[in-house]
């Protein structure tokens, strides 16, 4: 998922604002901030979102990279050259 300065607490977040009103979401007040749970048919189960936006960021292949920094067209070498400069 391409998520711009995008992380795990946020995604969590997100999650429990858009299916607040879900009936298998659980939404624990001690859950920690990348927790929360859903009510399975065996039971409810907590999930950890802790790493989850690092492992699932889209990651574009190294040459697709540097053949966009060294292209021709003036408005995608500037934009892959920020996108650099933000690293």
């Amino acid at each position: 998922c391409v998520r711009p300065k995008g992380n795990d607490e946020s995604y969590v977040y997100k999650v429990k604002m858009v299916h607040k009103e879900h009936e298998r979401l659980i939404d624990e007040k001690l859950h920690a901030k990348t927790e929360f749970g859903i009510k399975h048919f065996a039971g409810p189960v907590t999930y950890d979102a802790t790493k989850f936006v690092e492992r699932n960021t889209d990651k574009l292949p190294e040459d697709l990279l540097n053949c966009a920094k060294k292209s021709t067209n003036e408005l995608i070498r500037a934009e892959f050259e920020r996108m650099f400069a933000d690293q």
